[in-house]
């Protein structure tokens, strides 16, 4: 009886150090860390992708995601964190005009600052809603009010707004365990208004640069005008020296013009010229 009970104990404590040796393994995914809990407090050690040993029944561990991270505040339809509404930041321009503004914030948890990180926020939601989404609608509303409409519609003006963006998020994100990887502003909405008029200017704009076009193709062409005429002018003035240096030039065409016209040709010093009409009407006299 007695070796029975060994038996059993033997068992037991067999299977325990089984299922024990099994719960101390840990399997990390890739694009992961585990931050390591010792009786629920944060340790401050992340355990990387792969298998660890930790001690079980008093460590825990909870997953922090690492892959770069998406945070977009849009008007569209279906994208964002908030996709069923218009989540665009609504911005007051200096020159008093609101305009929305689409913007995304790419960033990432750094895993060896993961353990940090979960003690301050716990989770990527929460970090989103206490430091991205506050810092960029303050940020961009403070530099919007600096700029008027037309500069904030240009590239120059976004761009900006980008690195206001981006140098106070790098401010926020100092000792949060976050990296910022890029800031973007996809879209800047302008009221109603605002827009048609710059359409229209853009349309006033083409029609002069139209305008502009057919003046060049026309001063151009006038150009080539004087050009070939200035050529023709010259040519003509080069023959007419030419036949005057060559009067015997002049009275060979004079008497190839006259062949063409069927008129006999006399000398001029005689006076005379006569026509073979002419000369037919004297021949019936006689």
């Amino acid at each position: 009886f007695a070796g029975s009970i060994i038996a059993v104990v033997l068992s037991v404590v067999l299977i325990s150090s089984l299922v024990g040796a099994v719960v101390a393994f840990e399997g990390v995914n890739e694009g992961n860390v585990k931050v390591v809990k010792d009786k629920g407090a944060v340790t401050g050690q992340y355990l990387e992708p792969g298998w660890h040993f930790i001690t079980p029944f008093v460590q825990g561990t909870k997953s922090i995601e690492t892959r770069p991270q998406t945070y977009t505040m849009s008007s569209s339809g279906g994208e964002g964190e908030r996709a069923s509404r218009d989540d665009s930041v609504r911005v007051l321009t200096s020159d008093g005009l609101a305009v929305d503004i689409d913007v995304t914030v790419r960033y990432r948890v750094t895993p060896a600052m993961a353990p940090l990180f979960h003690e301050e926020y716990r989770d990527l939601a929460t970090a989103q809603e206490r430091i991205i989404r506050p810092t960029v609608r303050s940020e961009l509303r403070t530099e919007g009010g600096n700029t008027d409409v037309t500069e904030i519609y240009t590239g120059e003006g976004q761009t900006r707004l980008k690195l206001a963006v981006q140098r106070a998020l790098d401010v926020e994100f100092e000792g949060s365990g976050l990296t910022l990887q890029a800031v973007q502003i996809r879209n800047v909405r302008l009221p109603v208004e605002y827009a048609a008029s710059i359409e229209q200017k853009k349309v006033r704009e083409q029609k002069i640069q139209e305008a502009q076009y057919e003046i060049q193709v026309a001063e151009k062409n006038k150009e080539r005008d004087v050009i070939e005429a200035e050529a023709e002018a010259e040519k003509i003035r080069i023959k007419g020296e030419a036949l005057r240096e060559n009067p015997e030039v002049l009275e060979l065409r004079e008497i190839e013009a006259l062949l063409e016209a069927n008129t006999i040709y006399v000398p001029r010093d005689t006076g005379l010229s006569l026509t073979k009409e002419v000369e037919s009407t004297d021949e019936n006299t006689d």
